[in-house]
């Protein structure tokens, strides 16, 4: 069953598509890359495993806080006002991480650059599906591989930073290129359209209890975190397994799971534009039923070293486009002015599920092994997102 829902022409021309590309991939040169600047972090401040902790884990509390009010704040008061405010945030935050001196103020800077990580993300998102209605699945699916894109280039620039001990300098850079995009976004967008108040005061507070009765909506929050889940212990064991269970040496394990992570960037696009083609429930169901069928044989087997590299390229890349797939049901279910606050509600979802799915795996290992950890925080999720889909119903904007 597909349901055809009414739209309004987009505000983002092409020239405004490709800058909030770039943008984008600006923002996730800081949002992936801290890892690599840790260590350096850690000697610098003089701080413990447990400080350090708390720094990677701080702008990602703040992103997880801010992606539902950024919805709501963007469908409230314009998309591209909240998505400069995010940029304006991140660039003081980046910037700020930069000239810290200590602990707390590099704490306070990156928990700043996380609010505006949660504030730019949801009417990213949005604006783009807006762009591209058509191929709202391509479309999607481009925007989200830009993330692990850009965090790919940025842990590259902070590794040769880093390497010199002047892991400053990287935040200087990444702050003034998200400040030019800022500019750049803040010229080239279209003005938002004006809407009266009774769609933009009276409808948009309503409009978290309305979209939360949409079936859609709803199914595809609770499936991104159920996809979240299984993606994020994979992501985060996936590495230990593969040292202790299939031998690999400490070099052969950063070239499987950099094939596991990198192969988002096709992934994404790719399954999205398939959907376009097909329904988008068929596809969140064959990928997660696919999905499950590579991680039974692959925690479940003895294999050899290049079918490990396999193995890890087939998983990530028929898990990851669960993610974009759910977001763009959640989109194509609600009306235009509510596309915003449904994108930052499903993605909080997601992100509570990456929070969730390392631990969920990391207490059965004791228990069942590795192998069986895995196999069941993997391959479980993945049967029942992929078979929760196709209870949606197929949505398309004219």
């Amino acid at each position: 069953m597909v349901m055809r829902i009414s739209s309004t022409p987009s505000t983002v021309d092409r020239g405004g598509l490709i800058l909030l590309f770039l943008g984008y991939v600006s923002s996730s040169m800081f949002g992936l890359s801290l890892g690599v600047a840790l260590p350096e972090i850690m000697m610098d401040f003089s701080i413990n495993v447990t400080q350090a902790g708390w720094l990677y884990s701080a702008p990602l509390w703040s992103v997880a806080i801010l992606l539902t009010p950024s919805g709501y704040l963007a469908d409230r008061f314009g998309r591209k006002r909240v998505l400069l405010l995010g940029y304006l945030l991140l660039t003081i935050g980046a910037t700020a991480t930069g000239f810290s001196r200590g602990y707390f103020d590099c704490l306070a800077a990156l928990v700043g650059a996380g609010a505006g990580l949660g504030l730019l993300v949801p009417p990213y998102y949005a604006m783009v599906g807006e762009a591209l209605k058509r191929a709202r699945g391509l479309a999607i699916g481009l925007a989200a591989s830009l993330y692990n894109l850009g965090g790919s280039v940025g842990s590259i620039l902070l590794g040769i930073f880093v390497s010199q001990h002047q892991w400053r300098f990287a935040y200087y850079i990444m702050g003034a290129l998200v400040f030019l995009m800022m500019v750049a976004l803040f010229v080239r967008l279209r003005p938002p359209r004006r809407q009266t108040e009774s769609s933009s005061g009276l409808n948009v507070r309503s409009s978290f209890k309305n979209t939360m009765k949409q079936r859609n909506v709803f199914i595809s929050s609770i499936s991104v975190l159920i996809a979240s889940i299984g993606y994020y212990a994979a992501a985060a064991w996936l590495p230990t397994f593969l040292l202790s269970s299939v031998r690999v040496d400490a070099a052969g394990v950063g070239l499987v799971f950099g094939s596991f992570m990198l192969i988002g960037v096709v992934a994404m696009p790719a399954v999205g534009a398939l959907s376009d083609r097909i329904t988008r429930r068929l596809t969140v169901c064959l990928t997660g039923i696919a999905s499950a069928a590579v991680s039974v044989s692959m925690f479940a087997t003895q294999y050899s070293f290049w079918l490990s590299v396999a193995y890890s390229i087939a998983l990530g890349f028929l898990l990851v486009p669960a993610w974009n797939l759910l977001i763009t049901i959640g989109q194509e279910s609600v009306r235009e002015e509510f596309v915003t606050s449904v994108t930052g509600l499903v993605q909080t979802f997601a992100l509570v599920g990456s929070a969730v799915g390392p631990i969920i795996a990391g207490s059965l290992i004791p228990t069942l092994g590795i192998n069986q950890a895995l196999l069941y925080s993997i391959t479980l999720p993945a049967v029942i997102y992929g078979v929760l889909a196709l209870t949606t119903v197929e949505s398309r904007r004219k």
